[in-house]
C-alpha cells in the first residue's frame, strides 16, 4: 500500500484539505508580482516528496535500509520534485539576470539568499542536534574537536559535506534531504559566471573569482551530479524564450495543458529522473509551466498557491517530523510490528500535521525574515 498510487492520492487530498482549512483563516494573499504556476507547482512538489519518504520509511523501519521506493510513481515523486525545485531556482535567477539592465548587487543578493533559506535551516538543525545528544545520552562520544567540525560542516548547508555526529549513525535519516541545498548554493555562486555572459552589465573581478572558486570547492566535496546540473540548465530554457519570443505565444490554452499531462504520465514510466531523455521531458513540462500555463487552471488554486508558500517548511521538516513519531512517539519497535494498512493509517494522521507544522513554521520563522530581508534593502535601495 505504501506505493500504491490510490494511497498517494490520498495523502494529496488530506494535505490539500487542511491547506484549505487553515487558509480560510491565514487568507493568502497572492502577490502579483510573483508567477502564479510556479507558486502553484511548489505546493505539488513540498508534498510529492514528503510523499517520497513516506514510502522510504516504511522500508527503513522494517529492514533499516534506506533505499528507493519500488515504484516508479513514489521515486519520480521525490526525484522529479527535486528537479523542478532546481529549475524553478534556476528559472526565477537566471530570469533576474536577463532582466537586469541596473547591474546586479551580488551582496544584496547573497544577503537576501541567508535570510530566506538561514534561519529555517539553523531550526531544522536545532532539531537534528537535539536528536542527536538525546540518542547518545547527552555525552560526547566522540572527541570534542572532531564533534565541532561536524557541526560546523552542518551549519555551513552541508556544502563540506553532511558528517555523522556524534557517532550517531541515524544522523543523515534524521533529516534526509539537506543534500539537495550545496546545490542550491552552487547555482547562486555560479550566477556571476553566467552574467557575464547575460547581464548587460559586468560582475567585478572579485565577485567572479570568488564564484570560480566555490565552484572549484563544490567540485571537491561534492563532484558533480551531472542529472542535477541539467535541471537548472532546464530551468533556464524558459527565461530565454520568455525575454525573445517575439511572437508572444499564449502558452495557458488545453494543447498545451495536455501536453504537460503527457510529459506528466512519460516521467513516470522511468525507473530514475537521472537519464537525460526523462530530464529532457521534465524540462519540457517546467518550460510550458514557467511560461505561464497553469494545467487547466489548477496551478491557479489558492490552496495549492498556499502549500507553495509553505513549500520550503514542509521540504525541511517533513523528515525530521518523521523521525520523531518513528523515533520517540511511538517507537521503532513499535512501528514495525506495524502492518502496511496500519503503517499507511498512521501516515494519513501525520499528513495534515505536517502541513500545519509547516505552515507554523512559514508564519513565524520563514515569513519574518523574508519581510526583514524586504524592508531592509527597500530602504537601501530608497537611500
Amino acid at each position: 500500500m505504501t506505493t500504491h498510487t490510490l494511497f498517494a492520492v490520498i495523502v494529496f487530498i488530506t494535505c490539500y484539505v487542511m491547506a484549505y482549512v487553515i487558509n480560510i483563516a491565514y487568507k493568502l494573499k497572492p502577490k502579483s508580482n510573483r508567477y502564479d504556476s510556479i507558486d502553484g507547482l511548489r505546493g505539488f512538489l513540498g508534498v510529492g516528496v514528503f510523499i517520497h519518504h513516506i514510502s522510504i520509511w516504511y522500508v527503513f523501519v522494517q529492514t533499516g535500509t534506506w533505499e528507493l521506493p519500488k515504484s516508479n510513481l513514489y521515486v519520480q515523486l521525490g526525484q522529479t520534485s527535486v528537479s523542478l525545485f532546481f529549475m524553478i531556482s534556476s528559472f526565477l535567477f537566471i530570469s533576474k539576470l536577463l532582466n537586469s539592465k541596473e547591474g546586479f548587487n551580488w551582496k544584496r543578493f547573497y544577503a537576501s539568499r541567508l535570510l530566506r533559506l538561514g534561519p529555517l535551516y539553523l531550526l531544522s538543525l536545532l532539531f537534528l542536534f537535539l536528536c542527536v545528544m538525546e540518542i547518545s545520552n547527552w555525552k560526547l562520544m566522540v572527541d570534542f574537536n572532531a564533534f565541532a567540525i561536524s557541526i560546523l560542516k552542518w551549519i555551513g548547508f552541508t556544502i563540506f559535506g553532511e558528517p555523522i555526529i556524534n557517532n550517531v549513525h541515524l544522523t543523515p535519516y534524521i533529516n534526509g534531504v539537506v543534500w539537495s541545498l550545496p546545490y542550491e548554493w552552487l547555482l547562486y555562486l555560479s550566477l556571476p559566471v553566467f552574467s557575464i555572459f547575460i547581464s548587460q552589465r559586468k560582475p567585478s573581478v572579485a565577485i567572479v573569482i570568488i564564484s570560480l572558486s566555490f565552484i572549484v570547492v563544490f567540485s571537491i566535496f561534492h563532484g558533480y551530479g551531472y542529472h542535477h546540473l541539467l535541471s537548472f540548465l532546464g530551468g533556464a530554457i524558459a527565461p530565454f524564450i520568455k525575454k525573445y519570443n517575439k511572437r508572444k505565444l499564449n502558452f495557458d490554452n488545453i494543447y498545451f495543458s495536455i501536453l504537460v499531462l503527457l510529459c506528466l504520465i512519460l516521467i513516470v514510466q522511468f525507473q530514475n529522473s537521472y537519464s537525460i531523455l526523462c530530464k529532457l521531458i521534465i524540462s519540457i513540462a517546467f518550460t510550458i509551466i514557467a511560461l505561464g500555463n497553469n494545467i487547466f487552471g489548477i496551478l491557479k488554486n489558492v490552496t495549492f498557491k498556499f502549500l507553495g508558500e509553505i513549500s520550503y517548511s514542509t521540504y525541511l521538516l517533513h523528515c525530521i517530523i518523521l523521525f520523531v513519531i518513528g523515533y520517540y512517539v511511538i517507537g521503532m519497535e513499535t512501528m514495525r510490528s506495524f502492518s502496511e494498512s496500519e503503517y499507511c493509517l498512521l501516515m494519513l494522521l501525520v499528513s495534515p500535521m505536517v502541513v500545519f507544522i509547516s505552515f507554523l513554521s512559514f508564519y513565524w520563522v520563514e515569513r519574518p525574515f523574508m519581510e526583514l530581508s524586504k524592508k531592509r534593502f527597500k530602504t537601501k535601495t530608497s537611500k
